[in-house]
């Protein structure tokens, strides 16, 4: 069957082109890169969460201090642009082989040039604000807003780095001195480069990159606001190059997350600022798909472990659902995924598309009809998916409820084609011990007529 699929599309070209794409350094530090993020994220949005206890009596006990616990949440995700050009640059400069600290520190200066454009506080409205006058730095770019800048900065910091070692453009220090002295100076001329080079772009010729970036990428912009389309071709991009062996993250990443994140650090903004779950602007975030579309990883696999693990007939299938179930509630699924394995199987291609696609439009009906709150916060992503899916919208059972009944619509999706898998896994294993035994019987005549020779 699959077979005759495969060389109508050339599934080996595909899977080559798709693995180049990923294996990309540049998309692979960016993935990489932006993972840093993760820590100080999750820290940060326990501020969010501890506003958000429906418990009235602590509401209005943490209420006077929502400005003080905003303060993480602001260095967290309102400054995630700083942690990822640092930590992107460095997953670069360690792909090429030269110190990740000073191509890191390079980056982050290229970057703020590039986005942030410094203002003055005047005595009078430092009065007003409360403020010491003099320079301060709008801090809208510091967060998602700034992302795409910081991934060029990043970027541009290593490969000229890179382009200038290889032409010994660079300051070399005798043997002795110090490893961080040698690598900061080894950076001294291309930092020379690529700082005036920012300079002169937003100084000189007044040229806004960010903007500029924004604008570039403003077609994709309709893929991270609320609405269905930006439901379905997320769910479609990363399943469809999973079941190449391709890990979606490696695509999405780039591509969704400086549009995802925004609308996650506005919500926590607006909660900050009074708002709760129910009523934060948006809904479309990256831990829209995390606990309501990716219930045991990408494909909603959890659904098939739960399948394999209680209603197998195949010593296989009952076998590799044991070892797979545990992983899968935390969400950790290429076990089940290279273990069955669902890549490049035809068995499962059509439920792993279509479990989280029927989960992702269920739960943006549910999300506009105000059945369940928005996301506000980012919480680990190894929870069971109910727990996850309670935490992340400030508490509400809603969440655990609808994430409960998407888990069962892909147990049923996931149903006729595991019934069907698991059938033709039976037949082999019959057939495999029909085989064997029929071998043992004939080792058996064999040895039988040995002895009987003997005497």
């Amino acid at each position: 069957m699959f077979s005759n699929v495969k060389s109508h599309f050339n599934s080996d070209k595909i899977i080559s082109v798709m693995g180049k794409i990923a294996g990309n350094r540049y998309l692979v530090a960016i993935k990489n890169g932006m993972a840093v993020i993760i820590p100080v994220a999750i820290v940060g949005s326990f501020f969010t969460i501890i506003t958000q206890l429906p418990i009235t009596a602590w509401t209005n006990f943490v209420k006077p201090y929502a400005a003080g616990l905003a303060i993480p949440v602001n260095f967290s995700i309102g400054f995630m642009s700083v942690y990822a050009c640092y930590a992107i640059a460095a997953n670069l400069a360690d792909n090429y082989g030269f110190d990740k600290v000073s191509t890191g520190v390079v980056a982050l200066m290229t970057y703020l040039i590039l986005a942030i454009t410094p203002g003055t506080l005047t005595a009078q409205s430092a009065k007003l604000s409360k403020m010491a006058a003099g320079t301060v730095l709008p801090t809208t770019n510091f967060g998602a807003a700034g992302l795409f800048t910081a991934m060029l900065a990043a970027i541009l910091t290593a490969d000229v780095i890179r382009w200038c070692r290889k032409r010994n453009l660079v300051i070399k220090l005798p043997d002795g001195v110090p490893p961080a002295v040698i690598n900061s100076f080894a950076a001294l001329v291309p930092s020379v480069f690529l700082i005036i080079g920012a300079w002169i772009i937003r100084v000189g010729l007044h040229f806004d990159v960010n903007a500029g970036l924004q604008w570039v990428f403003s077609p994709l912009a309709h893929f991270g606001t609320d609405n269905l389309a930006s439901v379905i071709v997320p769910i479609l991009l990363v399943n469809i190059v999973w079941l190449f062996g391709i890990h979606g993250a490696a695509l999405a990443t780039p591509i969704f997350w400086p549009l995802w994140y925004p609308n996650l650090n506005a919500n926590m903004a607006a909660v900050a600022k009074g708002a709760t779950a129910a009523t934060a602007p948006h809904y479309m975030t990256e831990q829209f798909f995390q606990w309501f579309v990716y219930v045991g990883g990408a494909g909603a696999t959890l659904a098939l472990c739960i399948l394999l693990a209680f209603f197998a007939k195949s010593t296989f299938g009952k076998t590799l659902g044991k070892a797979t179930i545990i992983p899968g509630i935390f969400n950790i699924n290429e076990p089940i995924i290279f273990g069955v394995p669902i890549v490049m199987n035809p068995y499962f291609a059509i439920p792993f598309v279509l479990a989280p696609l029927s989960m992702g439009i269920l739960t943006w009906l549910a999300t506009v009809l105000h059945l369940v709150n928005r996301t506000i916060a980012l919480v680990p992503w190894t929870l069971p998916g109910p727990v996850g899916a309670f935490m992340a919208t400030g508490f509400d059972w809603r969440a655990a409820v609808l994430c409960t009944i998407n888990l069962l619509m892909a147990v049923a999706i996931y149903w006729p084609f595991f019934k069907a898998w698991d059938n033709d896994q039976l037949r082999k294993e019959e057939q495999a011990a029909k085989k064997d035994a029929e071998k043992a019987k004939k080792q058996s005549e064999i040895n039988s007529n040995k002895v009987i020779e003997d005497l």
